[in-house]
């Protein structure tokens, strides 16, 4: 996404506020606020909060308990991670971000050679411990 998506009136910035407008309307229904009986009937008050302390944080907390069990695991060697076929420790992911740190902010076409080079490389050297575990 460009730097363009804060300024009022261009697509980034329409594509950006639909998907605010959307997401918004999934927590109202979520929240049960379409319901007339609901306290908050028809009130889009507080749904963020809501959403942050009754979903998202909820499933963060969670996440955070899976790495520290994620962690554990391999510090007891239930988990044997993979070495690296070269010095640098840092997957493809890691590369990526570093590659896309040094574009400027409005050089696509910067961040198109790293989205690139991430998408050519080969599965089987970019595989992380995350990815490992995700693929099994």
């Amino acid at each position: 996404m460009t730097n363009k998506r804060n300024e009022f009136g261009t697509p980034e910035w329409r594509e950006e506020n639909n998907r605010r407008v959307f997401f918004q309307n999934h927590m109202y229904k979520c929240a049960g606020r379409d319901n007339p009986d609901h306290p908050m009937y028809a009130l889009f008050t507080g749904l963020w909060q809501d959403f942050c302390l009754n979903e998202a944080g909820i499933a963060q907390r969670d996440m955070w308990f899976e790495r520290i069990e994620f962690i554990q695991k391999v510090e007891r060697g239930e988990i044997v991670l993979p070495q690296s076929n070269n010095n640098d420790n840092k997957d493809e992911v890691d590369k990526y971000l570093e590659c896309s740190a040094e574009c400027k902010i409005d050089d696509q076409e910067c961040e198109d050679a790293c989205v690139t080079q991430l998408k050519e490389t080969p599965i089987s050297q970019a595989d992380s411990p995350h990815q490992a575990a995700i693929a099994k």
